[in-house]
């Protein structure tokens, strides 16, 4: 287990697997580069996970098991529900998952969102255009975020 204190974020990178797409917006929006892989080859996963330096996160066990025999990092997570989820991912790596307004990234592309307006909140992403804002949806990221801050490690 990695011990990063309760507000690191220094370096951390993941790829996911194609079961765990829900995590995948999540992880963005806390600000961790997190690639989805969509491709059908284990060996090229792991091999990618090796050379960019990123945690895989997977529900397979068998994959889990290959990642731990050829020296990539890899985290099994068997919970279906999100908070679940990233509560494993909070455990196994020893850290306090926060939203922060500056190093937030877009859930569709991975690229670092730009602020552009302070009130009321806005981002917009260089990568692909979209535009994102404090809306009706902030009450959910507020209530998951309060669940994983209650379950602090």
């Amino acid at each position: 287990m990695r011990n990063l204190g309760k507000n690191s974020k220094v370096g951390l990178k993941f790829i996911l697997d194609t079961m765990l797409g829900n995590l995948l917006t999540w992880l963005r929006l806390l600000g961790y580069d997190t690639l989805y892989w969509h491709g059908e080859r284990d060996d090229e996963l792991l091999e990618v996970s090796r050379s960019e330096g990123r945690i895989i996160i997977t529900r397979d066990r068998r994959l889990h098991s290959l990642a731990s025999k050829s020296g990539a990092e890899s985290i099994l997570v068997v919970a279906t529900e999100t908070v679940e989820a990233l509560k494993t991912l909070q455990e196994k790596l020893g850290l306090k998952m926060f939203f922060n307004p500056d190093k937030t990234r877009c859930p569709k592309c991975n690229t670092l969102l730009v602020k552009t307006s302070v009130t009321p909140q806005k981002w917009s992403c260089p990568g692909c255009g979209k535009t994102y804002w404090k809306g009706r949806h902030w009450k959910n990221i507020e209530k998951v975020l309060g669940e994983l801050d209650r379950h602090e490690v």
